[in-house]
Parts: C-alpha cells; sequence; structure tokens
C-alpha cells in the first residue's frame, strides 16, 4: 500500500539539505551502557553486535529490535545511538549488528558488507531467534541498511521476524551512484568516499596483499565517485562482474513485491540521495508493505516540531507507533 506519509517537517528545517545535515549535528549520549557481542559466522569472520542489555539478562517476552545502520555507519551514528535509546526507553531491548568492518576491529575476510549482504543478517537472525525463540523481534534499517533489510524480508518466505522498519532506503542503486554525483550531494559523496577509502585502505593493510582482488593504494586513493568505488572495490571482491551487476543485484526495490513480513517504509521525494525513480508503483507492492511517502524529510532525516532547541526526531516516534501497533496485532 502506497499512502502520504503524516510527517510535517519542522517550519525552520524544510530545506532538504537542512533535513539531513541538521540532525546530525544534535549531541546525543546512550542511555544504556553497551555490551558488545562479536558474532562468528560460517565463513570464519564476524561482525560486531551492540546490545542495550546484557544477554542472558533478556526476559522472554520482552520485545528485541535488531538495527541495521547506513553505509559506514556504526553504533555512534547519530541514528542508530538515537533510536537504540527510543527503544530502550519503551522498556525494548536495541540490538544493533555493525556490517562487517563497521565496528572497532577490521574484518577478517576479504569480503566486505555492500547494500546486498543478507546473509550475515540472516544468520545473525537465525541466532536471535534460537536463541530468543518466545521474544517477537523486529527490525529497522537505515538507509543501505534498509535495503539490506528489504531485501532480507523480501528473498525470504519467513524471515523469522514480527516486522521491519525500512528508512531512507537507495531501492535503485545505480540510479542513487548517479544522484550522489551531481550538484550539492557531491558533497555527501565525498563525505562517504573519505570514509570507504579509510576503511578499505585498514583492510589492504591488515590482509598485507594476500589477495590480489585487492586494489593498490594509490588507484584507491584516485577513485572519485561512487560508481567507481563499486566497479573497482565492492564488485571484485563480493563475487559480482561489475557495478551494474552488483546494482542489478542488490537493488530492493525488485523484492518489494514478495515481502510476507509485515514491513513499514519511509520514504522522503526530496531524499537528495535518490531520484523519484526509487519510488514503487502500488503494483510493485507486497500486500504487507506499507510504503508511506512524504514531500519534505530529506535522507534520514525528517525532523519536526516547532522548537529548533528541542526538536522531535519524527523517525523514533513513527517506527515506536509501528512496532508498538503490532505488538497490539500479536496479543
Amino acid at each position: 500500500m502506497l499512502v502520504k506519509s503524516e510527517f510535517k517537517p519542522a517550519w525552520w528545517m524544510t530545506n532538504r539539505h537542512l533535513q539531513t545535515i541538521i540532525p546530525r549535528t544534535y549531541p546525543i549520549k546512550s542511555l544504556f551502557k553497551p555490551a558488545i557481542q562479536d558474532f562468528e559466522l560460517s565463513d570464519d569472520d564476524f561482525v560486531e553486535v551492540t546490545w542495550s542489555h546484557q544477554v542472558n539478562k533478556i526476559k522472554p517476552d520482552q520485545p528485541i529490535v535488531l538495527l541495521f545502520h547506513g553505509l559506514e555507519g556504526s553504533f555512534d551514528s547519530f541514528y542508530t545511538k538515537r533510536m537504540m535509546n527510543a527503544i530502550y526507553q519503551q522498556g525494548w531491548v536495541a540490538v544493533l549488528m555493525h556490517f562487517r568492518g563497521c565496528g572497532a576491529k577490521t574484518n577478517r575476510k576479504t569480503q566486505s558488507y555492500h547494500s546486498g549482504q543478507t546473509s550475515d543478517v540472516s544468520e545473525f537472525v537465525d541466532y536471535l531467534r534460537q536463541r530468543h525463540p518466545t521474544n517477537p523481534i523486529f527490525s529497522i534499517g537505515f538507509s543501505l541498511g534498509g535495503n539490506v533489510l528489504a531485501k532480507y524480508v523480501g528473498e525470504r518466505e519467513d524471515s523469522q521476524l514480527d516486522g521491519a522498519i525500512v528508512i531512507s532506503a537507495p531501492f535503485n542503486l545505480s540510479e542513487c551512484t548517479k544522484a550522489v554525483n551531481q550538484g550539492f550531494a557531491k558533497i555527501y559523496q565525498k563525505y562517504l568516499l573519505d570514509k570507504l577509502k579509510r576503511s578499505t585502505h585498514e583492510k589492504i593493510e591488515h590482509l598485507n596483499g594476500s589477495d590480489p582482488r585487492l586494489l593498490d593504494k594509490e588507484t584507491l586513493d584516485n577513485i572519485t565517485n561512487m560508481t567507481d568505488f563499486d566497479r573497482l572495490v565492492t564488485a571484485p571482491l563480493n563475487g559480482f562482474v561489475d557495478a551494474e551487476d552488483y546494482y542489478q543485484q542488490s537493488s530492493g526495490k525488485q523484492f518489494l513485491s514478495t515481502i510476507n513480513t509485515p514491513t513499514l517504509v519511509i520514504h522522503s521525494e526530496d531524499d537528495p540521495f535518490m531520484n523519484e525513480s526509487v519510488i514503487p508503483t502500488e503494483a510493485e507492492l507486497s500486500p504487507s508493505v506499507q510504503f508511506e511517502l512524504s514531500k519534505k524529510g530529506g535522507h534520514v532525516g525528517f525532523l519536526a516540531g516547532n522548537n529548533p532547541l528541542k526538536p522531535e526526531f519524527w523517525l523514533e516516534t513513527r517506527s515506536i507507533a509501528f512496532i508498538k501497533s503490532l505488538l497490539i496485532e500479536k496479543k
């Protein structure tokens, strides 16, 4: 179902770039003491997991909400920490699965994370369900993590999740890489590329030339756009023919029609990371998907309220309300 969002931007935050940038400037502290776990994967690599609770203290009926961050995100990203705080304040358990190499440690294998890497998600969700068989389990994905989540719930008949929330996801990866290579959006591209280059440098040093698929540092440093990074790094490290093959296989839009899990998609028409090609038609949506589209909101922004000193982070408000509605349905 494609519906108009109830989001109303703050009167002082109607510009899409301000909606994207300003929310990151509000300081945020964790309301809980993070519990860190290294989750071992079947290929002998691992992902770092951050919990709001000690795992052995989770109650058997306590809702668990699994988060997936965006490109080069982490627990320190403003949106993940704020959402985890909001979940914790509900008395629920928040858990963030860092994608490979996005935690404090470099991952062991050459394989990297990417917008379509759902095998790690599948392993961790299976673990959650086995360890916490009676707990309601939900998931929230931001940006790249939202695309991963949409692909995951769309390609599995039983996702083992009780609900999913997908926020500002780049459902058409090829078009999104073009969008961030134009105009003011190039600032976002440079910011993300610089972070990707740093983490790839760390991987090159960590693996010490043991894999010929890894670029030399000079070639890496000369990459100037996301398409070339995906062509020279993402695709070869993860078994794709080229960047377009990666985009075609991993774009989440094609999986929206096969989702069985109750799923809320939150998207803004003015997202500077994207264009209208990411927005599906009604026919492209499964009956389990509610796609809420707003005119304003930017990228993972959605700042509301009348007081610039105490704005409303609407993504948290809407996400908590959606999960509560699903919990009521389960009773």
